[in-house]
C-alpha cells in the first residue's frame, strides 16, 4: 500500500497511519478531527461545505453543527500550539471552511492496489491516552487475525474492546491496509454499508449498498474492523458470512458485547483488569494494572495525585470495587480532584454511575448509567426483568439460583434459562468455572444499575423474597456439604456467600421481611460469620435474632438455644465472661432441660463450668462438666459423649487430677477426627481444642516433646479449619504456655502475635488483653521490661488467667494469688504459684520461708505427677541445699521428664547437677 504523506506548514500528515505530526512530533488529535483535517488538505484552498465535510466524517448521520465546530476548534488550538502563523483555516460564512495553506502530497499514487480500486481508508483513529495492563490481548489480536479471516472482541460494556482492538491494528507493519468503521450509531444494513464505504472514502457515494460493497471490496487487500456490533449482530453476521464468501484477501476485526456466530469466528474474551487482593501490600498493590490505569488517569485529572502507603489500600478498595473495568477505573480517576481518594472508596458505585468523564468519543460512555442504558435498551423485556432481578445477588451465582431469584412471571423455566443465557452472551453476565461448575456474576457497576432498575420496576420485595429463600437452600446445601469436602474446598465454594447472607438477613429481619426465615438464615449462617472474622456484626445479628424471636412469642425451643449459645461465645471472647454471658449459658441449660435436648443441657453446663474455672473454682467446675454426660447408660450421639469427656478431661486437670486428665484425653485424642459437625461450630471445634487441652496435660506431666508437637499440629490445623474462637482458644490456653514453658521465647512470639492478630481481626477484646500479656512476659523474660511496667500497666487478669501468667514468669505472682492458692484445695497450678512466691520471697532475703515454700511445691507436684513443675521446685530447692542433699530430688525429677531439647528447665537442672555434684 502506498502511504501518502500532506505536508504543510511545519506538519505531516499521514491518514493512512492517522497521524498529525509537528517537525516530527505526535499531535494529539482524534480520529473525526483527523479525518475533518485531510479532506481540507486535499482539498486546499478550495472552499468545502459544512454539508461535504458532514457527509464525509458522519456519513449517513443527522450531526449537530457544534460537533463540527468542537473538532475545528481542536485542530486551530493544535496549529497555535505549534505557532504555524501560515496554515490557518478559515470560516466563510453560509459556505464553508477552507485551509489556508501550501499543501504537497507525498506517495499518492492514486487508486491503492491493496484497498481496491478506488479505497483510500481513512486512517485509524490514534489512542490518546496510554494502553495498560493490554499487552496479552493487543498479541492476541495480532497474532489471531494474522491466522484468521474473523476475530470478534468480546466484553462488556467500558472494558476496553475499542481501545485494544485499534491498538492491535496499530501493531501491524507499516503498509498493511486497514480501516475502521464505527458502527454505534447504524441502524440498518444500509447504514452500515454506508459506514463502511464513507471509511473506504470509496467514490460509490449514495450507491453504497450492500451489494454494491461486496463488488468494491472483493479484490482489496485490507483488515476492516467493525467496531460496537452488539445492536447489529444478525446484520453483522450476514454481512461478515458474506465479506469472508466474497472478498478471498479481506479480515474481519468486530468488538461487540456478543458473538456474531458465524462460521469460522475466532472469539477473544475480553476480562477486566487485575486488581489488587485484600493481602497485598503497597508495593503489590502499586503494580496491580488496575491501579496502574487508575493512577496514570487520576494524574491527568490532578497532577499532584499519586499513590503513596497511606492511600494504596483506599486506591486498591476502589480498583475493587469497580471489578477492575477501564471504563469505570477512568470515571473514577476523574473524579478524585472533586471528592479525594478516601471519600471515593466508600460507596463508589452509587455515587459514581451519573457522573460525567469528559472527554469521549461516544456519548453513551460518558457515564457509566449512559453506557448501562445503551446495553440495557438492547435486551429484550423478558432479559430486562431477569437482569434486574439478578441484581439482587450479591456475589456469584449458578444457573439454578439464577432461575430461582430471577423467574419470569409469564413465562416457564426454560424461558427464564434462555434469559439468563443470553444476558450472558451479551457479556451482561460475567461466566467462571468452578470446581463445582460454570458460575455467574455480575460486575459491580451493572448490579448497582440493575438494583436501581429493579427497585423503580416496584418488583423488589417479590425478588428479595426470592434471594432469601435462594440463600437458606445455600445454607443447607453448605451443612450437606461441610463433612463431605474438605474446608479449603468447602471455603472455596460456599465462602463468598456472606455477602448474599447479608443481604438476606436486611431483607428477612426488616420491616416487610420474613421474621422466621431470618432466625433461621441467622442461625444456619453461622460458620460463615466465624469463619470469615466477622464477629462482630455477627453479633448484632444474634441480637436483632432474639428481639425478633421475642416480638414473635417464640422464645424458649430450639432456636432461641441456638442464639443463645452464639451469643455465650461472642460475649466470652469479646467481653469477658461476665454476668450477661452466665444470663445467656443458664438460659441455655435451663431451655435445654425443659425440653429434654441433650445438646442443649450439655452445652450450657460447659459454658456455666467454663466460667467457673476462669474465676478459679475448678471443684465447681469439674462438677458441672461431670454433669454434662447423659444420667443414662443407653445409646447417645458419639459427639456428644465425646465433646463431654473433652471438657470433663479439662476440668480435670484444672482440679490437679493430672493421671486421670491424661487417661481421658489419651482415648480422646486418639478417636479425634477433622469433622466436627456443622451446628456444632459455636461449642468449639472439637478437633482443634480436644488437643490443645491435652498438650497441656502431657506438658505438665513433663512429656514436653510430645505436647509442642501436639501443640504444633493443633495451630496448623486450626488456621486451616478457620474457626477464630476455638482458633484463639488453642493459642491462649495452650499454645502460648507450653511454648513459654519450654523456653521457646520464638515460638512464643509466634503464637503471642498469631493471637494478637486473631484478636484484632475478631474484635475480641478478652483475647487481644491476653495476647498482650503474654507479649509483656515474653519481654520481661527476655530482660527488655521491669516488672512494674507489666503488671501495673495491664488490665487486670481473671483469676485462671493470672495462675497461667504466673506458671509463665514468677514475676507475676502477687498477694492475691497466694492468698487464693492457699485457700483452695491444691489445683493444676499450685505448685508453680506457690514456688513462684518462695523466689520472690529468696529475692527479699527470707531464705528460710523460700525453702519451706519450695519444699511445699516439690510435695505437691510429685503428689499430683505433675513433673515439669517438680522439676522446677526441685532446681529452686536445690540452689539453697547442699549438694548432696539437693542431688537426689534433681535427679529424681530429671528423670520423670522427658525429652524438651529446648526447655529451660531441663538446662538449668543439669547445669545446677553439673556444677555442684558432677555429671549424674
Amino acid at each position: 500500500m502506498s502511504e501518502r504523506i500532506l505536508r504543510f506548514g511545519p506538519f505531516e500528515l499521514r491518514p493512512e497511519r492517522g497521524q498529525l505530526l509537528n517537525r516530527g512530533a505526535p499531535v494529539g488529535l482524534g480520529s473525526r478531527a483527523l479525518a475533518i483535517l485531510t479532506l481540507l488538505a486535499e482539498r486546499a484552498g478550495e472552499i468545502v461545505s459544512v454539508g461535504e465535510i458532514n457527509s464525509h466524517v458522519w456519513p449517513n448521520l443527522f450531526v449537530q453543527d457544534n460537533n463540527l465546530r468542537v473538532h475545528l476548534t481542536a485542530i486551530r488550538r493544535a496549529f497555535r500550539a505549534a505557532g504555524a502563523n501560515d496554515v490557518e483555516i478559515i470560516n466563510v460564512p453560509g459556505r464553508g471552511y477552507r485551509l489556508r495553506s501550501e499543501v504537497t502530497i507525498e506517495g499518492d499514487s492514486g487508486a491503492d492496489a491493496g484497498a481496491g480500486s478506488g479505497l483510500r481508508p481513512i486512517p485509524i483513529p490514534l489512542q490518546v491516552n496510554r494502553l495498560i495492563g493490554r499487552a496479552d490481548c493487543v498479541a492476541s489480536v495480532v497474532e489471531s487475525v494474522g491466522r484468521n479471516r474473523l476475530v470478534t472482541v468480546i466484553g462488556p460494556g467500558g472494558i476496553g474492546k475499542t481501545s485494544v482492538a485499534l491498538a492491535g491494528l496499530h501493531a501491524f507493519p507499516a503498509g498493511t491496509a486497514t480501516c475502521f468503521v464505527d458502527l454505534a450509531n447504524c441502524a440498518s444494513v444500509e447504514h452500515v454499508a454506508t459506514a463502511v464505504a464513507a471509511a473506504l472514502q470509496s467514490p460509490m457515494g449514495s450507491d453504497a449498498t450492500p451489494a454494491v460493497l461486496i463488488e468494491h471490496l472483493r479484490d482489496a487487500d485490507l483488515i476492516l474492523l467493525l467496531d460496537n456490533c452488539e445492536h447489529l449482530v444478525d446484520i453483522i453476521a450476514r454481512v461478515a458470512e458474506t465479506v469472508i464468501q466474497s472478498c478471498p484477501r479481506v479480515k474481519l476485526l468486530a468488538t461487540s458485547r456478543e458473538p456474531l456466530r458465524v462460521p469460522g469466528e475466532v472469539l477473544l474474551h475480553l476480562q477486566p483488569l487485575p486488581v489488587p487482593s485484600l493481602a497485598e501490600t503497597a508495593g503489590a498493590i502499586s503494580e496491580s494494572p488496575a491501579v496502574r490505569l487508575f493512577v496514570e488517569r487520576a494524574q491527568a485529572s490532578a497532577d499532584m495525585f499519586s499513590i503513596t502507603a497511606d492511600n494504596a489500600e483506599h486506591v486498591a478498595a476502589v480498583c475493587r470495587s469497580l471489578d477492575g473495568l477501564p471504563l469505570a477505573l477512568e470515571l473514577a480517576a476523574a473524579a478524585v480532584p472533586m471528592v479525594g481518594i478516601d471519600e471515593l472508596s466508600t460507596g463508589l458505585t452509587q455515587r459514581l454511575s451519573r457522573v460525567a468523564f469528559g472527554r469521549r468519543t461516544l456519548a453513551r460512555h460518558e457515564t457509566l448509567d449512559a453506557m448501562l442504558d445503551w446495553s440495557f435498551e438492547l435486551l429484550s423485556p423478558a432479559q430486562r426483568v431477569v437482569l434486574c432481578s439478578l441484581g439482587s445477588f450479591r456475589s456469584s451465582f449458578d444457573l439454578a439460583g439464577a432461575v430461582q431469584v430471577a423467574a419470569l412471571d409469564d413465562c416457564g423455566e426454560e424461558e427464564t434459562i434462555q434469559a439468563v443465557l443470553q444476558l450472558a452472551a451479551k457479556s451482561l453476565l460475567v461466566v467462571e468455572t468452578t470446581s463445582s461448575g460454570v458460575a455467574y456474576r455480575l460486575l459491580e457497576t451493572t448490579k448497582v444499575y440493575a438494583r436501581r432498575k429493579l427497585s423503580a420496576s416496584g418488583q423488589s420485595e417479590i425478588v428479595a423474597r426470592r434471594h432469601a429463600e435462594w440463600v437458606r437452600g445455600l445454607l443447607e446445601r453448605a451443612q450437606d456439604d461441610w463433612l463431605v469436602l474438605d474446608r479449603p474446598a468447602w471455603w472455596g465454594r460456599y465462602g463468598q456467600a456472606i455477602d448474599d447472607v447479608r443481604a438476606a438477613l436486611a431483607w428477612s429481619l426488616g420491616e416487610a421481611g420474613d421474621k422466621r426465615l431470618g432466625i433461621s438464615l441467622t442461625l444456619a449462617s453461622a460458620p460463615l460469620w466465624i469463619g470469615l472474622a466477622q464477629f462482630a456484626e455477627y453479633n448484632r445479628w444474634l441480637l436483632k435474632a432474639l428481639a425478633t424471636l421475642e416480638e414473635l412469642g417464640e422464645t424458649g425451643g430450639p432456636e432461641e438455644i441456638q442464639l443463645q449459645i452464639g451469643l455465650c461465645v461472642l460475649l466470652f471472647n469479646e467481653d469477658r465472661p461476665g454476668e450477661q454471658f452466665v444470663r445467656a449459658a443458664t438460659r441455655v441449660l435451663r431451655i435445654g432441660e425443659k425440653i429434654g435436648d441433650p445438646w442443649a443441657r450439655a452445652t450450657g453446663l460447659w459454658l456455666l463450668s467454663g466460667h467457673r474455672q476462669i474465676l478459679s473454682d475448678h471443684p465447681g467446675a469439674l462438677a458441672l462438666a461431670r454433669q454434662m454426660l447423659p444420667p443414662d447408660s443407653g445409646d447417645h450421639d458419639p459427639d456428644l459423649l465425646a465433646f463431654a469427656r473433652r471438657v470433663i478431661a479439662l476440668m480435670t486437670f484444672r482440679a490437679g487430677r493430672i493421671a486421670e486428665s491424661a487417661a481421658i484425653g489419651t482415648k480422646l485424642v486418639a478417636d479425634l477426627t477433622d469433622r466436627t459437625a456443622y451446628g456444632a461450630v459455636l461449642r468449639y471445634d472439637h478437633y482443634t481444642v480436644a488437643r490443645s487441652n491435652h498438650a497441656l496435660t502431657l506438658a505438665v506431666q513433663g512429656q514436653l516433646d510430645s505436647a509442642l508437637s501436639l501443640i504444633m499440629d493443633a495451630v496448623a490445623d486450626g488456621a486451616r479449619l478457620r474457626n477464630p474462637a476455638s482458633f484463639c482458644y488453642l493459642l491462649s490456653s495452650a499454645a502460648c504456655p507450653v511454648a513459654l514453658w519450654v523456653g521457646d521465647h520464638e515460638l512464643a512470639r509466634i503464637y503471642a502475635d498469631l493471637l494478637a492478630r486473631e484478636a484484632s481481626d475478631n474484635r475480641f477484646t478478652y483475647m487481644g488483653e491476653l495476647a498482650t500479656w503474654y507479649s509483656r512476659i515474653l519481654e520481661l523474660r527476655t530482660g527488655q521490661l521491669t516488672r512494674p511496667l507489666v503488671i501495673d500497666q495491664l488490665p487486670r487478669p481473671l483469676p485462671h488467667d493470672k495462675d497461667v501468667f504466673i506458671t509463665t514468669c514468677a514475676a507475676c505472682c502477687d498477694e492475691e494469688a497466694v492468698a487464693r492458692a492457699e485457700a483452695l484445695d491444691p489445683h493444676w497450678a499450685t505448685a508453680e504459684i506457690l514456688r513462684a512466691h518462695g523466689e520472690i520471697q529468696l529475692a527479699s532475703g527470707d531464705e528460710v520461708a523460700a525453702r519451706a515454700l519450695f519444699t511445699r511445691a516439690l510435695s505437691i507436684a510429685e503428689e499430683q505427677e505433675s513433673w515439669l513443675w517438680a522439676l522446677r521446685a526441685a532446681t529452686s530447692l536445690a540452689r539453697l541445699e547442699p549438694p548432696d542433699k539437693a542431688a537426689p530430688p534433681l535427679e529424681a525429677a530429671l528423670a520423670r521428664v522427658e525429652g524438651g531439647a529446648r526447655s529451660l528447665d531441663l538446662r538449668s537442672a543439669r547445669m545446677l547437677l553439673s556444677g555442684r555434684v558432677g555429671e549424674p
